[in-house]
């Protein structure tokens, strides 16, 4: 019979991998009295929106939706649909000027989808 021995460092790492790390800490996106500036980006294809979470101003808050289509009304503005739900998030908690970035990689609004946005790491340049 063989006895299973678990490093400390072990526990720590299967315990810390294994919280639940989506939007639990991650404010509802605000009503548009919060909005600072928005912005259609046909390039990239997102329509992003700031918001100020204090009202004093400084964006603390931004989301980004999915641009489906871009057209152009009689007025020559730009008239945009979007999926339902941003795609990412961007939230600053402490004021500090440093944003969390979270993606919807199911697109549904599900705070239990919404998660921390790790971006793949990029081989370094010789």
């Amino acid at each position: 019979m063989s006895c299973l021995h678990l490093s400390p460092l072990f526990l720590v790492l299967v315990f810390l991998v294994s919280q639940p790390t989506g939007a639990q800490q991650l404010p509802t996106e605000p009503e548009d009295n919060y909005l600072v500036h928005e912005d259609v980006n046909i390039i990239t294809g997102l329509y992003t929106r700031e918001y100020s979470l204090l009202q004093d101003g400084r964006v603390d808050y931004k989301t980004a939706r999915q641009l489906i289509i871009s057209e152009y009304n009689e007025y020559w503005n730009s008239v945009v649909t979007t999926l339902e739900f941003p795609l990412f998030y961007w939230v600053d908690t402490d004021h500090d000027g440093e944003f969390s970035m979270y993606v919807d990689r199911q697109g549904d609004g599900l705070p239990s989808d919404i998660v921390p946005y790790t971006p793949l790491s990029s081989p370094p340049i010789p």
